[in-house]
């Protein structure tokens, strides 16, 4: 999607601006965006009995504010990137859900603790 990609682009650049500005006193790396992150998602869900048109932009303001706290954590060395945090969502989900009709797998919980299995494998390589 275009689109996602080129909003990833600017917020990557809106947090190397903030890195920039030694004198920013707003910009407190990812915990900004914890806190904002947070403030958005109540927003959005006021607006659940509204026109959507006013969730929509409430949900572009969530979806702001997460790929602004992904760029922070990478700029922070605790993430590699967005693209491997959405690599990794697809391929937690992708196992657990069945890709053709969107039902849960019947074993869900045995997945669930395989892949934590193989988390902790990696962490420690």
């Amino acid at each position: 999607m275009q689109v996602f990609g080129n909003l990833n682009n600017l917020s990557e650049k809106r947090i190397k601006y903030f890195l920039s500005r030694k004198t920013n006193s707003w910009y407190k790396w990812s915990q900004t965006y914890w806190e904002h992150l947070l403030k958005e998602i109540q927003e959005a869900k006021n607006e659940l009995n509204t026109h959507k048109v006013f969730l929509e932009d409430e949900l572009w303001d969530v979806m702001w504010d997460f790929l602004c706290l992904l760029n922070s954590l990478k700029q922070e060395w605790k993430i590699t990137s967005v693209e491997k945090v959405l690599e990794r969502a697809w391929n937690k989900f992708s196992q657990r859900v069945d890709v053709e009709t969107g039902a849960y797998k019947w074993d869900w919980d045995k997945i669930k603790e395989r892949q934590k299995k193989e988390l902790q494998k990696e962490a420690m390589n």
